[in-house]
């Protein structure tokens, strides 16, 4: 995919807003029901995630948590989201004219620290054998490509099959290395087995940026 990034990046030196009060108490209450939603699926497996038990664990009404969360799901997706966050946070900061997938693979590898990554492994391993969260798991997966979809078209003049193909893409790839991690390698939580992680994601973006050239000359 070789088009480039279509807008100029706003200066880095400039500040986000800051919240105020209402919107600090509203990031907070959003963020307390993200925790009660994983605090439960560590305690008590899939079984126990109903948006009732998530909004009495966060003490708000379930009403509230429809209010923040359409789905289970979305809630359990906030580190996903957290990290996408970060990503996007790269993307915009680069030059004009920098190709959308080198732009993106460098985005996602510069997002990709620690503190950003457990949550996302963690919710990864958690859902090891559980038919039930590795469709959650799937979902959520899902809706971050449709979030990196709108990235894109924000980004790149692409058409929209091109656009459409290459966000998903990147999100399977990125969801690949994951799997690869929990499987090959007997991923864990570690530092150590977190870098591995990050290394399997970087290999793998950058296998999807040059066209996967591990197959063009693999040995016949």
């Amino acid at each position: 995919m070789n088009h480039s990034m279509g807008q100029s990046p706003p200066e880095m030196s400039e500040r986000p807003p800051e919240l105020n009060r209402r919107e600090q108490n509203k990031a907070l209450t959003r963020q307390t029901i993200a925790d009660a939603a994983l605090d439960l699926l560590r305690s008590g497996g899939a079984e126990a995630l109903t948006a009732e038990r998530v909004a009495e664990a966060a003490g708000v009404s379930r009403r509230t948590f429809f209010n923040y969360f359409p789905t289970l799901e979305s809630a359990l997706n906030v580190p996903m989201e957290v990290f996408l966050n970060q990503a996007v946070a790269q993307m915009t900061g680069m030059p004009a004219g920098v190709p959308v997938a080198d732009a993106a693979l460098r985005a996602m590898r510069d997002s990709i620290d620690e503190d950003a990554l457990r949550p996302v492994a963690e919710l990864f391993l958690l859902s090891t054998d559980n038919p039930q969260l590795e469709r959650l798991q799937l979902s959520s997966w899902n809706e971050c490509a449709e979030r990196v979809l709108e990235i894109m078209r924000e980004v790149s003049d692409a058409p929209e099959l091109i656009t459409t193909a290459f966000s998903h893409a990147l999100l399977g790839t990125g969801r690949a290395a994951f799997l690869h991690w929990r499987s090959a390698l007997d991923g864990d939580l570690s530092p150590a087995s977190l870098t591995e992680l990050k290394q399997c994601i970087t290999d793998a973006l950058g296998q999807l940026r040059d066209g996967f050239p591990a197959f063009v000359h693999a040995p016949q």
